[in-house]
């Protein structure tokens, strides 16, 4: 047993992450065994134990810095930020999240009266020219790889609004309507923009669908709308119907 956890330790530390069911083809035992010695390396905390896998604990944010992600499905992510913003409206305080695919909502938005609350660099610079849009920056911290304001001071100020419509991503969402983030700090903030937001909308690429990663950001039940290109997986589209919500693909 001790060097089957060690493979599994082996074979995490390589790849980051793994499911359940590859873990059990690889090592050829059934998916019992396979989520006993997860949790057994989880309660020595040798590992991420995560709902359906497992991550490594090699690293604390795995989370990807803005510009590689802006480079990440772009087209797929300018499709999808076309279609939201058939959804803003004159008047409305719009959150928009620090996100690639937020920042495609930003550059797209129409110069209309309006307010956007936001974290993101990138977003405040994508709306710089637009002079009938209010611009609201939460201050915070400053992280370089998100190019983005984090911590207690930008969850304060977004406790203290209301936002009418509030704009998300996400690194995954898997079958069974849990949303996931890379770490804590993206997940922190987004949540407090959730629980703010009258309207909530969620922007998945496809490339999203049934990954998970460190930390739950909550579920897909949460949400409004759920804005993607193309079909989302079958069992996540039952999951929207049985929770009303709507999905533009």
């Amino acid at each position: 047993m001790k060097d089957r956890h060690n493979l599994i330790l082996d074979i995490l530390n390589q790849q980051g992450a793994i499911r359940v069911n590859e873990l059990a083809e690889v090592l050829n035992v059934s998916v019992e065994t396979v989520r006993r010695d997860l949790s057994l390396l989880s309660d020595q905390k040798r590992l991420y134990r995560t709902h359906g896998g497992a991550l490594s604990k090699q690293t604390n944010d795995i989370g990807s810095s803005f510009q590689l992600r802006q480079k990440n499905n772009a087209d797929a992510k300018k499709s999808i930020a076309e279609q939201v913003i058939e959804y803003i409206y004159e008047g409305a305080v719009i959150g928009l999240d620090a996100s690639s695919t937020s920042w495609y909502v930003a550059q797209l938005l129409p110069d209309i009266p309006c307010s956007v609350v936001t974290n993101s660099m990138h977003n405040i610079t994508a709306l710089v020219n637009k002079p009938n849009v209010k611009t609201i920056a939460t201050g915070g911290v400053y992280s370089a790889k998100y190019d983005a304001f984090y911590g207690p001071l930008s969850e304060y100020l977004l406790s203290r609004l209301h936002i009418h419509i509030g704009i998300f991503s996400c690194v995954g969402v898997d079958d069974s309507g849990s949303i996931w983030e890379s770490n804590e700090l993206n997940a922190a903030i987004k949540r407090k923009m959730m629980d703010v937001s009258g309207q909530k909308l969620l922007l998945v690429d496809p490339s999203k669908f049934g990954k998970q990663n460190l930390i739950q950001l909550g579920n897909v039940s949460q949400i409004d709308m759920l804005f993607t290109q193309g079909k989302v997986p079958e069992k996540l589209e039952q999951y929207c119907i049985k929770n009303n919500v709507t999905i533009f693909g």
